[in-house]
Protein backbone atom coordinates (compact mmCIF):
# COMPACT_ATOMS: atom_id res chain seq x y z
CA UNK A 1 0.00 0.00 0.00
CA UNK A 2 1.71 3.36 -0.94
CA UNK A 3 2.37 6.17 1.77
CA UNK A 4 1.30 9.67 1.47
CA UNK A 5 2.85 12.56 2.35
CA UNK A 6 0.78 15.24 3.71
CA UNK A 7 1.22 17.97 1.08
CA UNK A 8 3.03 20.88 2.61
CA UNK A 9 2.61 24.61 1.84
CA UNK A 10 3.51 27.04 -0.64
CA UNK A 11 6.69 28.90 0.49
CA UNK A 12 6.17 32.59 1.38
CA UNK A 13 6.13 34.74 -1.49
CA UNK A 14 9.68 36.33 -2.58
CA UNK A 15 10.06 39.31 -0.56
CA UNK A 16 9.90 42.66 -2.40
CA UNK A 17 13.26 43.60 -3.00
CA UNK A 18 14.70 46.34 0.21
CA UNK A 19 15.81 49.26 -2.19
CA UNK A 20 12.32 49.77 -3.12
CA UNK A 21 11.00 52.53 -1.01
CA UNK A 22 14.05 54.54 -0.50
CA UNK A 23 13.59 54.92 -4.19
CA UNK A 24 10.29 55.34 -3.79
CA UNK A 25 10.97 58.14 -1.28
CA UNK A 26 13.91 59.75 -3.52
CA UNK A 27 11.02 59.89 -6.28
CA UNK A 28 8.42 61.69 -4.38
CA UNK A 29 11.11 64.24 -2.98
CA UNK A 30 12.59 65.17 -6.82
CA UNK A 31 8.65 65.72 -7.63
CA UNK A 32 8.23 68.13 -4.87
CA UNK A 33 11.50 69.80 -5.24
CA UNK A 34 10.68 70.42 -8.98
CA UNK A 35 6.90 71.36 -7.96
CA UNK A 36 8.40 73.86 -5.27
CA UNK A 37 10.73 75.09 -8.09
CA UNK A 38 8.67 75.74 -10.86
CA UNK A 39 5.92 77.74 -8.01
CA UNK A 40 8.65 80.13 -7.01
CA UNK A 41 9.49 80.29 -11.39
CA UNK A 42 5.79 80.94 -11.83
CA UNK A 43 5.45 83.49 -8.55
CA UNK A 44 8.57 85.73 -9.11
CA UNK A 45 7.57 86.32 -12.87
CA UNK A 46 4.74 87.59 -12.05
CA UNK A 47 5.82 90.37 -10.32
CA UNK A 48 6.69 93.52 -11.96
Amino acid sequence: MAKFKPARGKSKSPVAPQGGLPCVILVILGMILVMLFLYFVMTGSSTK
